[in-house]
């Protein structure tokens, strides 16, 4: 059976989130016994299984997150689990450690992922912004695409020259293009997960999807989350079962695809921030950004 397309589980690790110092852990929880074992994901945090029972989460990037994400794994979600939070600290929580595997591309889990997300966001907002740890807006955005404008033509400013030669105006003709029908779609903000990709999306022995690393959420349009879901192209058959649980719930344009793709374009510049031009990372995300701007502009077209 096939499992979600996922090519970020190849990428390059950050070399600040590889390895977490036994004393560094130690110094956050009690000591205990046995190895630590550090655990794959997470480009800005390192998570690390201490026992059988637990996961001891750092947040390196921002430590801000990591009260917002506990208020989020505390919220008593109804349609998919995430893990309970057994302590926190300055910098880091400690979750339970929820045994599970990897996201099938098949229609049960397209379904299931469907639900989860039609769940998340059925928590609205009167404004973009970004969350307090109380979950409300503590940074609103006067101008939502307006502000996630402005975020990619500052990390385009500041790539390196081999990657903003390639991408620069391929980027910026497309949402100068797009713009109004982007801030049409995104007039109504609600709970993003912010993060919502296969690589944090699994499926648990019991039949449920399990949802982890909520540090980047915020309030902001719907199809953010959808277009990372949609990033790597996952199957017919889960793309059609995610729409139609999704749409029992809440609603999805017409064309929710491809304007899903034009939306994830703000993730993906973001990600290219900091990487070194002649990396993997550095080419799936180039070659994703190509084909979702060279698409729009044939249409456009």
């Amino acid at each position: 059976m096939r499992l979600l397309p996922n090519p970020e589980r190849a990428w390059e690790r950050a070399a600040h989130v590889q390895t977490l110092a036994r004393a560094e852990i130690e110094r956050r929880i009690t000591p205990f016994s046995g190895e630590a074992e550090v655990l794959s994901g997470g480009h800005a945090n390192v998570n690390v299984r201490v026992d059988a029972e637990r996961v001891l989460r750092v947040y390196r990037r921002d430590a801000t997150a990591a009260p917002k994400e506990a208020s989020l794994l505390a919220r008593g979600w109804r349609s998919f689990r995430v893990p309970a939070v057994l302590s926190a600290g300055e910098d880091f929580l400690v979750l339970e450690h929820v045994p599970h595997g990897p996201l099938q591309d098949t229609a049960t889990c397209g379904a299931a992922v469907g639900r989860a997300l039609a769940e998340i966001h059925s928590v609205g907002y009167d404004s973009a912004g970004f969350l307090g740890p109380e979950l409300a807006v503590s940074g609103p955005f006067a101008d939502c695409i307006g502000a996630l404008r402005g975020y990619v033509d500052a990390v385009l400013d500041r790539l390196a020259p081999a990657l903003r030669g390639e991408l620069s105006e391929h980027v910026r003709d497309f949402l100068d293009a797009n713009t109004e029908a982007l801030r049409a779609l995104a007039s109504a903000p609600v709970l993003l997960h912010g993060d919502f990709k296969a690589s944090n999306l699994h499926w648990l022995s019991s039949g449920e999807l399990l949802v982890l690393d909520w540090e980047f959420a915020y309030a902001g349009p719907s199809l953010m989350d959808v277009g990372q879901l949609l990033r790597w192209s996952p199957g017919p058959e889960f793309v059609a079962a995610f729409a139609g649980a999704y749409r029992q719930s809440a609603p999805l344009p017409e064309g929710f695809e491809r304007w899903a793709a034009a939306f994830d374009l703000f993730n993906l510049v973001g990600l290219l921030d900091g990487v070194e031009p002649e990396s993997r990372r550095a080419a799936d995300v180039c070659g994703r950004i190509l084909q979702t701007t060279g698409e729009a502009r044939a249409e456009v077209a």
